[in-house]
């Protein structure tokens, strides 16, 4: 008689493994959503790919996934977490919702934004309902959390909308307005203007983008009132009247550039309004040592011109390393993303743009140099660098008044299928 034969079991140091390795890929992840160069295609095939692999290499460790990522819950590191919760609240081992949700319903700040970031991304349908029971048991202070997880997997809001809505605590109302932007219901338009008339600057930024993409009339010209204020705060708007202004109103985004606190977000605007002035302010803009990079950027935003490829970079000489004495230990070494972007050459853009600039009509706006016509804004949203992709969908989804939505935050296959029937949807049946 032969001897009985069990299913071989995961070695647990190959679980280990994987549960680090999906760590560090989700980090990655999280930044290539936000990457100059990457499109979606290329931040799915070069990261999210992979860190699809190592999720499924935790999984393999069956029902021994619960302790794993129980464990993993514990951690200090915020991707860890969100690895852990996403694993929990996607697997179909006995245990692991009752794991999740007895981490979540004691979670706070960081973590408990690392935890929603997992559910809302891995959970399944069972999952996420464990997780809205938490949070709905924990109360009022929770009802934005519980908004922020509903609004992204485009779940049906309840009462918890109008509490936090209600809310003086102003992340929880952020939350809320950012949820209101995919409530069906026109009732919740009054709370967004009300919002408008906020104290905190990040309650009237949540509201002025939700208004927009919603088609408030109010939330616009209140874009563009709080554009000219010339507070802390201007510069949140200036894209808004980029994207969605006319050449008059284009007028605000020149004058912040003469504003020191607003020059950057003004250079941000500048490459959606896409125009020749546009192209050619960011080249007046490369001279300047502190400027040189964001206008290197809007410039290749307008015209299509790739720094690196039509040599139009200026080679950096990296800074000399100090002595170790007089090293500054504390201080942090990642430097932000933007410190990254390439240095343009200003002669050598001027030249590039000499040879372009009559292919470009003077008062139309570009993208990549070609006309922004919808179905330009559509084609790069689906093709295009990561970077500005969540601007482009505010614009198309505040100009279709919501029909065009997709979620620039989700993973590659729920992208797809969002902007295949936005793309219907500006569209028709065919798409094009």
């Amino acid at each position: 008689m032969s001897a009985l034969q069990f299913p071989a079991e995961p070695f647990p140091d190959l679980v280990d493994e994987s549960l680090d390795e999906a760590t560090f890929l989700w980090g990655g992840w999280e930044r290539e959503l936000s990457s100059l160069t990457r499109n979606l295609d290329e931040v799915w095939s070069w990261t999210e790919d992979r860190l699809h692999g190592a999720l499924d290499g935790i999984r393999v460790a069956g029902s021994g996934v619960v302790d794993v990522a129980t464990k993993g819950l514990l951690s200090d590191e915020i991707d860890r977490i969100a690895v852990s919760a996403g694993v929990l609240a996607s697997s179909g081992e006995q245990g692991a919702d009752g794991a999740m949700a007895a981490v979540l319903g004691a979670a706070e700040g960081k973590k408990l934004r690392a935890m929603l970031r997992g559910v809302e991304l891995l959970g399944s349908d069972q999952g996420v309902k464990a997780a809205v029971s938490v949070l709905a048991a924990r109360g009022p202070a929770y009802a934005g959390a519980l908004c922020r997880l509903k609004a992204f997997r485009r779940s049906a809001l309840g009462n918890e909308l109008a509490s936090a809505l209600k809310s003086d605590i102003p992340e929880i109302k952020v939350d809320a307005l950012r949820a209101a932007a995919h409530a069906p219901s026109g009732a919740v338009d009054e709370w967004i203007v009300a919002a408008l008339r906020s104290d905190d600057a990040l309650v009237r930024s949540a509201a002025v983008e939700s208004g927009v993409s919603r088609g408030i009339a109010h939330a616009l010209e209140a874009a563009r009132r709080l554009a000219t204020a010339r507070e802390a705060d201007s510069g949140n708007y200036l894209k808004l009247v980029a994207l969605l202004g006319t050449a008059e109103q284009h007028e605000i985004v020149y004058t912040a550039l003469r504003i020191p606190e607003l020059q950057m977000p003004a250079l941000w605007a500048l490459g959606h309004v896409g125009t020749v002035r546009a192209a050619e302010s960011c080249l007046a803009g490369m001279k300047h040592e502190k400027f040189a990079r964001a206008s290197g950027e809007a410039y290749c935003w307008i015209t299509g011109a790739d720094l690196g490829r039509d040599g139009l970079e200026k080679k950096e000489i990296p800074p000399e390393v100090p002595p170790f004495e007089e090293d500054d230990l504390n201080a942090n070494l990642v430097p932000p993303p933007e410190a990254l972007w390439p240095v343009p050459d200003p002669e050598a853009a001027r030249e590039h743009w000499l040879a372009r600039r009559a292919g470009f009509a003077a008062d139309v706006r570009h993208v990549h140099g070609r006309p922004a016509t919808p179905a330009t804004v559509a084609a790069m949203i689906e093709t295009g660098p990561m970077l500005r992709r969540p601007d482009l969908v505010l614009e198309l989804r505040a100009r279709t008044r919501g029909r065009y939505d997709v979620e620039p935050g989700a993973f590659a296959a729920r992208q797809r299928q969002m902007m295949a029937a936005g793309r219907a949807a500006l569209f028709g049946r065919e798409g094009r």
